[in-house]
Order: C-alpha cells, then sequence, then structure tokens
C-alpha cells in the first residue's frame, strides 16, 4: 500500500523549482561516489555472480557448499540490482526525467526496505557458510548427524523470512507527500518519519502511538541483530577459520602425511582443504568489505548525525565485496576456473553448431 499523500496547491503548481532544490543528492561527494563508481561495480558483480551461479549450480557440484555459496550469489545479485536506483537517481538525465522521479520518489523507502533485507539475508548467509565450514573441518561426524534439518533449503527460509520480519520496518517508516510544480513539468516529493512531531500543513501526526514506537525501536533492533551481530560473529568465526585452515595445511605437507589413510580419505579432505581456501577468501573480504558500514549503521540507529560521505565511502567497500566474489573464485579455485572455462567452451561450441546446422539449412 503506497504512503504517499498529495497535497494540492493552486497557488504552488506555477511555482518552479531550482536545480538545488530538485536534486536528489545530498551533497556534490555523494553524487560523484554514488554516481559515478557505484554502476561500474553494479554490472561487474551482476555479471560475476551470474558466472558464479552457472558453475555453483551444475548438476554434478550441488553439494552443501556450493548450494549455500550460490544463494548468496543470488542475494548479492539482488542487492545490486537494488542499489542501483540510487546510483540512477545521481544522474541528471534521470534527475530530471518526470517518470524516473515518479517512481523514484514513490518507491524510494520500498527500494531501501528491498537494499537492507538483501543485504540482511547475505550478511547471515556468509555466517552460516563461515560456520559450516568450521564444523566440518573441526567436527566431520556431526555434520551427518544434523544434515536431516539443516539443509540448505531450511536455513535460508529461515534467514529470508527472520531478515525480512526484521527490515520490513522500512516499508512504513516515513509517509510522503507528492507535488506538481513548474505547470506540472517537475514532480517533488517530501518525506518524513511516522514519529515526526509535526506533520505535513502543521497538521497533528495522525499515526498512533504504537505504530510510532515500532518505528522508533526497529531501527534499533535492526542495527543489533541485523548488524552487530552478524558481522561480529562472522569476525570472530573467520579467524577460527584461518586459524583451523592453517593448522590443517601442515597436515598435507608431503613428511605429514599419515601412513593409515586410505587414498579415498586424503583425496576427501583435500577437497575440503580447497573449498574451506575458497570460503575463507571470500568471508575475509566480506569482513574487510562490511564491517565498517555495520557499525557506521550501528552508530547511525544511537547517535543521529548526517554521515553522507562516510556512508557513500561505506556502500562503496559494500559493492565492491559483492563484486568481487567471481575474482575470489577465480584466484582461489583451480577448479573453479577450469569448470568455467570448459562451460565457455561447451557454449561456444553449442553455438557453432547451431549456428553452421542453421547455415547449412539456408
Amino acid at each position: 500500500m503506497s504512503n504517499n499523500t498529495t497535497i494540492p496547491s493552486k497557488t504552488a503548481t506555477d511555482i518552479c523549482l531550482t536545480d538545488r532544490q530538485m536534486s536528489l543528492s545530498v551533497s556534490s561527494t555523494e553524487g560523484v561516489l554514488i554516481g559515478t563508481i557505484i554502476p561500474i561495480l553494479v554490472l561487474f558483480g551482476i555479471s560475476g555472480n551470474i558466472l558464479n551461479l552457472t558453475v555453483l549450480l551444475a548438476p554434478n557440484l550441488r553439494t552443501r557448499s556450493n548450494q549455500l555459496l550460490a544463494c548468496l550469489a543470488v542475494a548479492d545479485i539482488v542487492s545490486l540490482v537494488v542499489i542501483l536506483p540510487h546510483s540512477m537517481a545521481h544522474y541528471e538525465t534521470f534527475e530530471t526525467a518526470l517518470w524516473f522521479r515518479k517512481f523514484y520518489g514513490k518507491y524510494k523507502f520500498q527500494i531501501i526496505a528491498m537494499t537492507n533485507w538483501s543485504i540482511a539475508t547475505a550478511t547471515w548467509l556468509v555466517f552460516v557458510i563461515c560456520l559450516e565450514r568450521l564444523i566440518i573441518i573441526k567436527y566431520p561426524l556431526s555434520v551427518r548427524k544434523q544434515a536431516k534439518f539443516f539443509t540448505p533449503r531450511n536455513v535460508v527460509t529461515i534467514i529470508v523470512v527472520t531478515t525480512f520480519i526484521l527490515t520490513s520496518y522500512n516499508h512504513v517508516s516515513h509517509a510522503c507527500a507528492e507535488k506538481l510544480f513548474c505547470n506540472g513539468t517537475q514532480y517533488h516529493v517530501a518525506c518524513l518519519g511516522i514519529d515526526s512531531e509535526r506533520w505535513f500543513r502543521n497538521e497533528p501526526n495522525p499515526n498512533s502511538e504504537f505504530m510510532k514506537s515500532v518505528v522508533r525501536v526497529a531501527p534499533q533492533v535492526n542495527a543489533i541483530f541485523v548488524v552487530l551481530i552478524p558481522v561480529v560473529l562472522v569476525i570472530i568465526f573467520n579467524v577460527m577459520l584461518i586459524l583451523t585452515l592453517r593448522q590443517r595445511t601442515k597436515l598435507f605437507e608431503p613428511s605429514k602425511t599419515i601412513r593409515g589413510d586410505s587414498q579415498f580419505t586424503q583425496l576427501q579432505s583435500k577437497t575440503e582443504h580447497k573449498v574451506t581456501i575458497t570460503v575463507t577468501a571470500i568471508v575475509t573480504c566480506f569482513t574487510i568489505t562490511q564491517s565498517p558500514s555495520a557499525f557506521v549503521t550501528f552508530l547511525s540507529s544511537y547517535v543521529h548525525r548526517d554521515w553522507v560521505t562516510l556512508s557513500a565511502i561505506c556502500t562503496i567497500l559494500v559493492v565492491l565485496g559483492k563484486a568481487l566474489n567471481f575474482v575470489l573464485f577465480c584466484l582461489s579455485s583451480a577448479s573453479f576456473r577450469q569448470r568455467l572455462l570448459m562451460q565457455t567452451k561447451q557454449g561456444i561450441l553449442r553455438k557453432s553448431t547451431r549456428y553452421t546446422s542453421v547455415a547449412a539449412h539456408v
């Protein structure tokens, strides 16, 4: 349901707003950072994550870890797609376009809600992936006991539903008033938090005290359970994973190979070790790129300040982290590179065969 309110006025429709009043950027610095850098990272990130999915969802590679990594790729793609309108709003072409201003003005907070939801889902998925790797390495027998309930489908469903509930307050946190200026050529939207003391036209706030309380408390709950806790847990478990990985690396040295181990067991252990290296690279990158944004978000829910430039830099780091997953897969996994190259060759071969058969029938 739309939370936009139209305020009619006979005198204001002839008034033309200035470029600054029509600007969708808070500052020129934000416009440069979000409008210039983000689109490049978004396009690269979407393309890279799609390539990740083509390998991870191959019929012979659908392991538990790959399924979780595939879900992470989907969450990252959704995050990158919904971030794009915020970046487009900093371009003059879209900033002055009536259709874009109406779309962005009416659905801005819904887009923010979708962005927060997908990022929260990705954050908890990274934690689960890190935890799953750690359990597999340290307690391999316990994985089989818990595998029936803690399937990727069940885990992902719980994460998606829970994060949706925790971030859903964004859909109702603001009410917006829309108005046309300059003889209908300029569309402008003004928004107020539903817990604001003053309302449009200086009228009393019509929202209930319950809704006001929900909107006041929800950002703090969101900051704790969606931002602070998962990021801190990821940092802790990532350190544990790196330490465990260093210990296991010594086991694969030729001089320290246990003679009693079967060839199959050694091969399986090496495979798990390689997967763990890839996961560690992804989780480490996540920790570096997402932590600043997490702590700024957490602080902003308690310290009411404008973090415009800092928030823009943190947003770039978040998008960069999601865009780098493809690079990390390629750098940390030789098997991923081989499978991607093989699938690319097969795709080219199928297209050339199809083109040859079509040409033969012409």
